[in-house]
């Protein structure tokens, strides 16, 4: 009786194995990850909320960095688009469509390489203090939605300063640039779990992403270079940046077809990325 009493009282102790996550399916893996978020959303909020504070707050000089460091990228190649270094642009301003395109370029972009800075560099920490890894992704990416607001605040004075009229269909650019943000964060946390493994990863990510602008209908309509014409659709970050770019100032779609196939590829990428990332999560610890 008192053995029995002794055994019922005894805490349940849990045994994690770097292998135990693989009876989960995608979508029980993309519950796993969202629960781990919620349930982490205060400090998902306190460090998230430090580090926008900390991109505007400071010295005097530091602040102005911090507000004008984000805008050269826009800035230089909204330059170089004035000034006919490339291509003519039919229906926009250059300055409008260069900035519109290279603020969403560099938005998919942040989202693609920061996943794997944070697995690599973080995940010390999380080992630390039991933090997911998921919620230190999530954490980090305050700077990234700074500089995206100021280059979208610019984008905004380009439009009015130009006149340029939105579109009937406007609000369901927020929808494409949610899909281009999802495809972009899962390519990147599939990323993030292969730099483990090859290192030579992220530098690979890096130059792709610098020199990737150019092959993107960012700068210029990939129409405009015959030999480029092709990339229009295959390119899923030129596909996203069209048609968020047409809801906002047309209101039409030139390839209907392709964007519900891309949305469909999105959605199960992310469901394998979920997957991926949670099962080989325990991994990464022990590797890294």
């Amino acid at each position: 009786m008192f053995e029995s009493k002794r055994e019922e009282q005894r805490p349940t102790i849990r045994v994690y194995r770097a292998d135990n996550r693989f009876e989960d399916s995608a979508l029980s893996a993309f519950a796993h990850l969202a629960q781990e978020i919620w349930r982490h959303r205060a400090h998902v909020s306190l460090l998230f909320t430090r580090d926008f504070r900390a991109a505007y707050r400071g010295s005097a000089l530091g602040v102005f960095w911090n507000f004008v460091l984000p805008l050269l990228p826009v800035s230089v190649y909204v330059f170089l688009s004035v000034a006919g270094v490339f291509p003519a642009i039919e229906h926009l301003p250059r300055a409008v469509y260069v900035s519109f395109n290279v603020t969403l370029w560099l938005l998919f972009a942040g989202l693609v390489e920061q996943p794997i800075r944070v697995v690599k560099s973080r995940n010390s920490e999380a080992m630390k203090t039991s933090l997911p890894i998921s919620v230190s992704i999530v954490s980090s990416m305050a700077a990234l939605s700074f500089e995206t607001l100021l280059r979208l605040l610019l984008v905004a004075g380009l439009v009015l300063a130009y006149q340029v009229p939105l579109a009937l269909t406007a609000p369901l650019t927020v929808f494409a640039v949610l899909i281009g943000m999802v495809f972009s964060l899962s390519i990147g946390l599939m990323l993030a779990i292969l730099n483990i493994v090859m290192p030579d990863v992220q530098s690979i990510v890096t130059v792709v992403m610098r020199y990737g602008i150019f092959v993107s209908g960012v700068i210029f309509p990939l129409p405009a270079i015959e030999s480029l014409r092709w990339l229009e659709v295959l390119n899923p970050f030129a596909l996203i940046i069209q048609v968020a770019r047409e809801q906002a100032f047309s209101g039409y779609l030139t390839h209907p077809v392709a964007l519900a196939a891309f949305t469909i590829a999105t959605i199960l990428l992310t469901l394998l990325a979920a997957r991926v990332f949670y099962l080989m999560e325990y991994r990464i610890r022990g590797i890294v």
